[in-house]
């Protein structure tokens, strides 16, 4: 924070005896007899007490608000300068830890070429002992387009692939965006280990979200984790994750267990408020989710449409969700009390929104990982 200039005339003088270790001050002769509040003054500039404190958490990965909550409650309960710190602000914070941290995180930015990014990332990870694969797929043309290509890399530690095998029957899956400057995305496959923690199975990035550029990453997961053999995926509402997933998880039809897809109940409700916008509709689907028997469910469901008084809205649940009951209502969980418990990937949201708050968009591939 900057200090105006020409707030006040008045001049002091300091002299420090060396032999006697003594400091007078005093006001010179030509200078205005006047004094000013200390709490003024500390809302004017910081004192250098002040200061140090805020360097000393500025350091650590907390956001501005929770360094100055920390800064006020040592403050005032260790060093008695209640006063001196209850005028600072967040902002102020901001600043200090952007100049502390920024010489700090130069190395987490990352080469603005692509190319090299990813080369940097994929070294870095195997110098820390991870399993990387770097893969590309080829994109089947479109209509009047030339054919495309995408990329992306597998990235997970051999203890969390051995969990993965472990306790990989329930996995949950899920992308967030935002979390490096060349806008890929980062999947993440999170298990409930045996202690009843969530935990990460493995990591990779993708550059275009797309059905096989996802799909080839989970088949190197897959051959990589041989005994991996997930009986239920719990999903949002993203279609091209479900099949990637039956891509790379045939099935009955592939002559293996049959790999199923759930949806999080939490996702699907906040499209119904969006979508179903006639309460009474929206409440009887509610309770056609919680339904413990199909019968039941389904039953509800019709009702839901014949009742419902806007036909665009019967229409939608009709063709979105008369078919496929089992993957977003509970009669389909009742066998496992593990499924009753896990119904949204809300875990893996917060696991992704903290990764987030810990690190910048404006990062390469490389400092996510670090």
């Amino acid at each position: 924070m900057i200090r105006p200039s020409g707030l006040c005339q008045a001049r002091i003088r300091i002299l420090w005896s060396v032999f006697s270790k003594l400091v007078r001050i005093e006001r010179c002769k030509d200078s205005p007899n006047h004094s000013h509040h200390l709490k003024e003054s500390d809302r004017l500039k910081r004192s250098e007490a002040i200061r140090i404190l805020v360097k000393q958490e500025a350091i650590k990965s907390y956001p501005p608000v929770a360094i100055v909550d920390a800064v006020k409650d040592l403050a005032s309960d260790k060093l008695s300068l209640g006063n001196s710190v209850q005028e600072l602000k967040w902002k102020e914070v901001a600043n200090i830890k952007y100049q502390l941290r920024g010489p700090m995180e130069i190395h987490l930015v990352g080469s603005d070429k692509l190319n090299s990014d990813v080369l940097a990332a994929v070294s870095y990870l195997k110098e820390q002992e991870y399993y990387v694969e770097h893969y590309y797929t080829s994109q089947q043309p479109t209509k009047g387009a030339s054919r495309r290509s995408t990329q992306g890399f597998v990235f997970a530690r051999p203890q969390q692939l051995e969990k993965l095998q472990l306790h990989g029957w329930l996995t949950q899956m899920d992308s967030t965006h935002k979390t490096n400057k060349h806008d890929w995305r980062l999947f993440t496959l999170y298990i409930r280990d045996g202690y009843g923690c969530w935990d990460v199975g493995a990591h990779f990035f993708v550059s275009n979200e797309d059905s096989e550029t996802i799909a080839q990453p989970l088949r190197i997961v897959r051959n990589q984790c041989l005994r991996w053999t997930p009986r239920y995926f719990l999903l949002d509402q993203s279609s091209t994750e479900a099949n990637s997933i039956r891509q790379v998880f045939p099935g009955l039809h592939g002559g293996e267990q049959e790999c199923e897809v759930l949806l999080c109940t939490v996702h699907v409700m906040r499209t119904w408020i969006s979508k179903v916008y006639d309460k009474k509709t929206r409440e009887t689907m509610v309770l056609a989710m919680h339904k413990r028997t199909r019968i039941g469910c389904e039953q509800l469901l019709q009702d839901a449409v014949n009742t419902c008084p806007v036909s665009t809205i019967s229409k939608y649940i009709e063709r979105n969700y008369k078919k496929n009951t089992h993957q977003w209502a509970l009669w389909a969980r009742q066998h496992s009390p593990l499924l009753l418990q896990v119904t949204s990937t809300n875990a893996l949201e917060s696991f992704h929104s903290e990764l987030k708050r810990t690190s910048s968009h404006s990062h390469g591939l490389i400092g996510k990982k670090v």
